[in-house]
């Protein structure tokens, strides 16, 4: 096993046996430390909630809500068009305008100069960042295929436990019918299927796979995919 394998089965872990938003702070702090990043940052844009979870200074932290900042962040403008992980610093990003230089002059006041971010759109105009962040000393400068995968899928990860755990948008999805492909999945993952595995197994992406279980967890108003599952048997939705 790998020392990436290793980092990113203890994240998962750590996610699977978060139930708060302590625990799901602790997980993706532990992410970042391992993959020597200095923070990390979630913001889930789930009209009309803004939800923050970083490991950023407090005060940072503080302002950036204070000021309403995500109107302004240009790694979350840049993200806001993307479907894929990118790496991001003073140099790459476009300061189109004074308020975003005085932004990024804010931030470096606490030593947040470069970091590599996972867009995560969803559908009713729902959308979520996940970013891992370091200073200027940050090793950024051509990450290996397999960190930018395991960074994208830990993103993926930590936005379906935060989605589901947190209940953001449960009113919209609790209590509706289970699709065919989220009975699949969640089919493949009472048998011990990784979500890789069953994105392969179904012929899907990994993110499809995600997604599916993170509606079905919330359909369910279950806490883990575990539960779901559990759930799902019990009404007799899947196989057990």
């Amino acid at each position: 096993m790998t020392l990436l394998d290793a980092a990113f089965g203890d994240f998962v872990d750590t996610l699977e046996t978060a139930y708060d938003e302590v625990g799901l702070k602790r997980a993706a702090d532990r992410l970042a430390a391992h993959l020597n990043f200095r923070w990390f940052a979630y913001l889930g844009f789930s009209e009309p909630v803004l939800k923050v979870l970083s490991s950023y200074p407090s005060s940072w932290a503080r302002e950036y809500i204070e000021q309403h900042y995500e109107e302004i962040d240009p790694v979350i403008g840049f993200a806001r068009s993307s479907k894929r992980l990118f790496q991001w610093d003073r140099r790459t990003l476009r300061l189109s305008s004074a308020s975003q230089q005085r932004f990024f002059a804010e931030a470096g006041k606490f030593g947040i100069y470069r970091g590599v971010t996972v867009p995560i759109l969803g559908g009713f105009r729902r959308f979520a960042a996940f970013t891992l962040a370091g200073g200027m000393d940050a090793g950024l400068d051509g990450l290996p295929a397999e960190m930018i995968d395991l960074v994208q899928l830990a993103g993926l990860y930590y936005h379906a436990h935060v989605y589901a755990k947190l209940q953001l948008g449960m009113a919209r999805l609790a209590g509706a019918p289970l699709t065919q492909r989220e009975r699949q999945c969640l089919f493949w993952a009472a048998r011990g299927k990784k979500m890789p595995e069953t994105a392969k197994i179904l012929g899907i992406t990994t993110r499809t796979v995600v997604f599916h279980l993170e509606n079905a967890r919330s359909k369910l108003s279950a806490a883990t995919v575990t539960q779901a599952v559990a759930e799902a048997a019990h009404r007799g939705l899947i196989l057990s």
